[in-house]
């Protein structure tokens, strides 16, 4: 079969280059929006890689070698994705008295800025030469592949994501399993656009996916309000006393958890059904 060379990198070029235009961005100056973009970019790159991984897995180590300079800094670019979470939880809670809860607002820009240094430092660390080599390493991985060797690895990865999601329906859903979920629905959802763009067909049905995105918007809720408990519950159990304003708010928190919880659980599984018959 005719190698899927030229449309397969060209699918890869548009993620590199806009992860290496905010790349250059961010070495100037962190801005959150920013961070998350090119948080985007590399879990693309990272996925991309899974799929070579799962096509050449004699190579397997090699090719996951090939991310290794991004490892550290996508690890904290999702500290910045959950201080943004945390602050926009903040305004959600406290936006309208937030000069009642001054020392909290205090903590989380002091994490805040903690968290930016951090980041800054690990991309002044990266080199042009590590761009080159991502992207030469996966050229190299992708020469000779058919649509075919595509079409089966795509599958097989999303299979897996389809798998561990019925395996959840059975069972309670915790917070790191709801936080899997969520990036594995995510993989799908880009691998679903990664075979259409090389003229595959997709997996899914267009109602299926819209009730994946659905399904997403409602876990971000999700996850900011739990980054927001688990944030908020740390600054208060270094107190010797709490007071009464604090408590009022953590309860309607963990209220709002509680019911938040309920409902993404009984998403995924009347979705998940649906998706595996």
């Amino acid at each position: 079969m005719e190698s899927t060379l030229p449309f397969i990198m060209q699918v890869f070029d548009r993620h590199f280059d806009a992860g290496k235009s905010v790349f250059s961005e961010l070495s100037k100056k962190i801005k959150s929006r920013k961070a998350l973009e090119l948080q985007d970019e590399l879990f693309f790159f990272k996925l991309f890689l899974q799929v070579l991984e799962k096509i050449h897995f004699k190579n397997k180590h090699q090719v996951a070698q090939t991310f290794t300079p991004f490892k550290y800094l996508n690890k904290n670019l999702r500290k910045v994705q959950h201080i943004r979470m945390i602050t926009d939880g903040f305004e959600n809670y406290f936006g309208e008295k937030s000069a009642d809860y001054g020392d909290y607002e205090k903590q989380i820009a002091q994490n805040k800025k903690e968290v930016y240094t951090q980041v800054y430092e690990i991309i002044l660390s990266i080199t042009l030469k590590d761009w080159e080599n991502l992207y030469h390493q996966v050229r190299h991985f992708s020469e000779g592949l058919s649509v075919l060797t595509i079409n089966t690895a795509t599958t097989q990865i999303i299979n897996e994501e389809i798998d561990f999601f019925y395996f959840d329906t059975k069972s309670r859903l915790d917070p790191q399993t709801i936080h899997d979920i969520f990036n594995g629905l995510k993989r799908v959802t880009a691998l679903e656009k990664v075979r259409l763009s090389i003229g595959l067909n997709s997996i899914f049905t267009d109602k299926v996916h819209q009730q994946i995105t659905e399904l997403s918007q409602q876990m971000e809720g999700w996850q900011r309000n739990q980054l927001l408990l688990q944030h908020f519950g740390s600054f208060l159990g270094q107190k010797e006393k709490v007071s009464k304003k604090y408590q009022l708010v953590l309860t309607q928190i963990q209220k709002d958890h509680k019911e938040m919880t309920q409902s993404v659980a009984e998403r995924c599984r009347e979705l998940f059904t649906k998706m595996l018959h």
